[in-house]
């Protein structure tokens, strides 16, 4: 698709405000902001197998290290 196309979009007026604010307190038109939302969506759906997952901590242990380790009782 070469030709540019125009999307028309219902929003309600109090919310189309603040984001016009929103876009130009950050000296960058709507339309800007618009387009940047728009590539940044269809790159995280190209790359979505490429994410990386941090652990933090080791909070729950791997299947097997859980067997190894003794059963502790509580002591009354």
């Amino acid at each position: 698709m070469k030709k540019q196309v125009y999307l028309r979009v219902k929003v309600d007026p109090v919310l189309r405000r603040a984001f016009q604010l929103s876009a130009w307190r950050s000296e960058r038109s709507p339309s800007y902001v618009l387009r940047s939302l728009i590539q940044n969506c269809v790159s995280l759906d190209r790359n979505l197998n490429g994410l990386d997952i941090e652990v933090w901590g080791d909070s729950f242990p791997l299947e097997d290290e859980a067997t190894r380790q003794p059963i502790r009782q509580r002591s009354r």
